[in-house]
């Protein structure tokens, strides 16, 4: 039987608190379609069990999650890459965004835990959660790596992931990450106000289920409401804005720009392209 893509179990020491694990160390957590399913149905499962009263978010292996899969996005033919179909363009856009309105959505609180690379399409579904800890130190210690690198490979972020992190962290700092596609360790992260916790990544477990203890035993229906209403007031406009913006992202996947940038990606290559807007 095939390993499972999302895991979703209860703590043994807290049966209010659920522990749910992006399982694809393989491909560093990059997420395909039925991974994007897989967790879509978790956090179904999550709403409609009300014993469940926090959630921690977390990702095996040396690295949180590469983002979306590349391999999905284009066509390998025997010339090299193409586009993929603009259908299957706005159902992969769907598919992740399905998932960026239900952690969004979420009737209790989540905390993310982030070590190692954690970009792109998976570093959005990261960012809508509600607090994140990151893991101190260098590559070696799999000390955070945050970043969008979608700019460098001709596409825009498209699963909300823009929209949240100005919302989290003001206009400058998230402008500066998403137009340069840079990436952000964990104390710069700390600093910006991208998470809130900054730890050794064998800690981060720990540490989160102390704060999850500590909301798991505060009256329920007091915390859902007090983050349904911090999340209207944050973003009163975010289900227009997830129904509205994925066009944005669909049109950049069909530029011969993105066939170029995911060529270099999935070849290793280390030549720039040579963009030209189309």
């Amino acid at each position: 039987m095939a390993e499972e893509l999302a895991l979703l179990q209860k703590s043994y020491d807290n049966k209010h608190i659920a522990i749910l694990t992006l399982n694809r160390p393989e491909a560093g957590n990059a997420l395909n379609t039925p991974f994007l399913k897989a967790l879509a149905e978790k956090f179904d499962e999550i709403e409609n069990d009300t014993s469940i009263r926090v959630v921690i978010m977390h990702s095996v292996g040396k690295h949180a999650t590469f983002g979306a899969d590349l391999n999905e996005l284009v066509v390998e033919t025997d010339d090299g890459y193409t586009n993929m179909t603009p259908e299957d363009a706005k159902e992969h856009i769907g598919d992740g965004r399905i998932v960026a309105g239900k952690i969004f959505n979420l009737r209790c609180p989540i905390i993310g835990l982030v070590h190692g690379f954690c970009l792109g399409g998976g570093a959005e579904l990261y960012t809508i959660c509600d607090v994140l800890y990151a893991a101190s130190g260098g590559k070696e210690d799999g000390g955070l790596m945050y970043g969008f690198p979608e700019p460098t490979i001709g596409v825009m972020a498209g699963w909300m992931g823009p929209e949240m992190l100005i919302k989290r962290i003001g206009a400058g700092f998230a402008k500066d990450i998403l137009l340069s596609g840079r990436f952000v360790n964990a104390e710069e992260a700390l600093g910006m106000g991208i998470v809130q916790g900054v730890f050794p990544k064998d800690e981060l477990m720990s540490k989160a289920m102390k704060w999850a203890g500590k909301v798991a035993s505060n009256a329920p229906y007091a915390v859902e409401s007090t983050r349904r209403t911090l999340n209207r007031v944050l973003f009163p406009e975010f289900e227009g804005v997830l129904n509205s913006t994925g066009s944005e992202t669909g049109n950049n996947l069909m530029t011969s720009d993105f066939v170029k940038g995911a060529k270099k990606i999935l070849t290793k290559s280390k030549e720039q392209p040579d963009y030209e807007r189309a």
